[in-house]
């Protein structure tokens, strides 16, 4: 550094400084520094939010981008258990908190187009939901989470003349969420579980699982929630968390078998409490590794009140990659299959 004409040298680069400025910067010579850099592999299991969002398009849903600052009183009603984050500065009343769960924004979006005569809503969004830590958790930090949500209400099938005028119901959007999470290729991973939520119908919501944890809820719209928000018709929603639902199965090739496939079906008399969901997982299990299709084709319920039982029909298909299985063969799975049903379920075969 210079100070009334003297230099004054008070560090090693002041020295190197001098001595470049009298050599001339220009004379210096230059080069392009390079550095190895190791691409990180990315791994081909985990997969986007691409073919979830086309497949909720297909199902005839429209994405929603919604504020992540919400109504404090909606989401009350939402997450009562969960104290949002405030925020400092708010830009008006109603959208003081950050949100803690998307279906505060699709609920407002919903009711903005059922106000206007929409009376077929069916939204979707993917966005960060903002969870601040229990007062009982020692690590204080907020967690932001990416989540996947939809809703539906009004009718099942577009204006039309060929359209039905039934509405839409649990097992439509469970029918729009398994589409989704089938995508993974994983689709036996996941199950369902009657539980109550607090913005939930008691006996329309379950939690959503991935081998046994929860990833996410689906259900209808409490009733007393829907008529608090003045809404006419029900009202049926999911959500997930994206993180636990990109995991996938690497297609692979398999030759498509030669031989013919042999099906039976099956009905049984069991109780209402039995869910369908474990009655098929127990009979995956009994019927052994040639079972190539199972499904659930229909449930009977008698009009007698006195009668608290169901009819549940199942249809088992076998097939063999290499040869034509043998009638002992399958006599035998299907008779595993009922001795396990009836021993776990005390399912009844129906002659």
């Amino acid at each position: 550094m210079h100070l009334a004409g003297v230099l004054i040298l008070i560090i090693e680069q002041d020295l190197v400084e001098e001595v470049a400025r009298i050599y001339g910067y220009n004379n210096l010579p230059t080069s392009t520094p390079t550095m190895a850099l190791e691409l990180q592999a990315d791994p081909e299991v985990e997969q986007g939010l691409s073919p979830f969002r086309r497949q909720l398009v297909a199902s005839g849903y429209q994405e929603a981008i919604t504020y992540s600052f919400v109504d404090p009183d909606l989401q009350k009603l939402i997450d009562p258990e969960i104290t949002p984050v405030p925020l400092a500065n708010p830009i008006s009343a109603d959208m003081a908190v950050m949100r803690t769960s998307l279906w505060t924004g699709l609920l407002t979006t919903a009711i903005y187009n059922l106000n206007r005569q929409q009376s077929r809503v069916r939204i979707f969004e993917a966005g960060q939901c903002f969870v601040p830590a229990s007062e009982d958790s020692a690590d204080k930090a907020l967690t932001q989470n990416m989540a996947l949500a939809g809703l539906i209400c009004g009718s099942r099938t577009p204006t039309g003349w060929t359209a039905s005028k039934d509405k839409v119901d649990f097992f439509d959007i469970k029918g729009h969420l398994e589409e989704v999470l089938a995508h993974t290729g994983l689709s036996e991973q996941f199950s369902y579980i009657a539980a109550q939520h607090p913005a939930l119908h008691p006996g329309q919501s379950a939690k959503v699982l991935r081998n046994g944890q929860e990833i996410g809820w689906i259900g209808q719209l409490h009733p007393k929630l829907q008529a608090q928000l003045d809404i006419s018709s029900a009202v049926y929603l999911f959500q997930v968390d994206v993180d636990q639902i990109t995991e996938s199965k690497l297609p692979k090739f398999t030759e498509v078998s030669k031989f013919p496939e042999v099906r039976r079906d099956l009905a049984f008399f069991v109780d209402t409490a039995v869910a369908s969901a474990d009655l098929l997982s127990e009979a995956r299990k009994a019927a052994g590794e040639h079972l190539s299709n199972l499904k659930l084709f229909d449930v009977y319920h008698s009009k007698d009140v006195e009668n608290k039982g169901k009819s549940l029909a199942l249809g088992l298909t076998f097939q063999h990659s290499s040869r034509t299985l043998a009638d002992e063969e399958i006599n035998s799975a299907v008779d595993r299959v009922v001795s396990q049903l009836e021993s776990k379920f005390k399912a009844a075969l129906r002659s």
